[in-house]
């Protein structure tokens, strides 16, 4: 079964930057962040099991170690797909001045008073007087060519187009933890995410997940919830069930043998959470794109 991880040399490879036109992405997440905007075409985008489309002019954000996919879906007009894709470690991001506002820290604390809206979706009447599409394609550019500098106006790039998402954001209620953020389910010697990822067909132990971390199992279950939003078993089931939908749409595998390959005891067990996390059943979601 494939891990959802997807590796990424932050120290030789801190951003990428190119377009693209492929019609489906599967389930994955990363230490990076990433930002598509597309120029032609429609995309079915899914993070986190919310799920919106994407239509010329938006941009889609998938933040650090949110699970992912997209899907080509097909456009009212049929145009051909198109995008531009920006994947980069937050930490290449730096500030003009002493006192100019810390982005890593402001995407990690930033949180929306407006459930309905999500801060991974941008629409492009938000973004119609703002140049972002320019400033993907110069950084697109500068990545491709490698001039003198383009590292420096790459982050310079990057930075420019956050700080337009974030005044975005902040019309439709952001506001800013007050919190200071830092992962402590993740070490140069232990992720508690990889882990869960790359065991997620075994049973996986919370007390044992607890102690790597260096905490009793209800602190470990407190702060994981609060960072997550989930509770650890319920990350776990959700895990699981990313993986299903590859097999269920690019296969034609059994419910009884996709339960099995994914950790679940029995075909039924796969059926109830499934349908508890996708509001649909297995078979219903095989019949769809995404």
């Amino acid at each position: 079964m494939n891990d959802l991880f997807e590796y990424s040399d932050s120290l030789n490879a801190p951003f990428q930057a190119f377009p693209g036109n492929w019609k489906y992405v599967k389930p994955h997440w990363h230490y990076f962040t990433e930002m598509v905007y597309l120029v032609s075409g429609e995309l079915h985008a899914e993070v986190e099991g919310k799920q919106f489309v994407l239509k010329p002019g938006d941009l889609a954000i998938f933040h650090p170690k949110q699970i992912h996919a997209f899907a080509d879906f097909k456009s009212e007009n049929d145009e051909a797909l198109y995008f531009y894709v920006i994947k980069f470690d937050d930490m290449i991001l730096s500030n003009t001045t002493p006192g100019s506002p810390k982005l890593p820290k402001l995407l990690q604390s930033a949180y929306g008073k407006d459930k309905n809206y999500t801060m991974n979706h941008v629409s492009a009447e938000d973004l119609k007087y703002n140049p972002v599409r320019m400033f993907f394609e110069y950084t697109i550019w500068e990545t491709r060519n490698k001039p003198f500098g383009y590292d420096i106006k790459v982050a310079a790039m990057i930075s420019l187009i956050l700080t337009e998402l974030i005044r975005i954001w902040q019309k439709h209620g952001l506001q800013f933890s007050e919190k200071t953020t830092f992962d402590q389910f993740s070490s140069k010697d232990f992720s508690v995410l990889e882990y869960i990822d790359k065991h997620s067909s075994e049973n996986i132990s919370i007390e044992f997940l607890a102690k790597q971390c260096g905490m009793c199992y209800s602190n470990f279950a407190k702060q994981f919830k609060a960072q997550y939003g989930r509770t650890c078993k319920e990350y776990i089931e959700f895990v699981r069930i990313c993986k299903a939908d590859s097999l269920l749409l690019y296969t034609d595998k059994t419910l009884d043998y996709i339960s099995q390959e994914i950790g679940f005891t029995d075909a039924s067990h796969f059926i109830r959470t499934y349908k508890k996390i996708r509001g649909m059943t297995p078979k219903q979601r095989r019949s769809k794109d995404l």
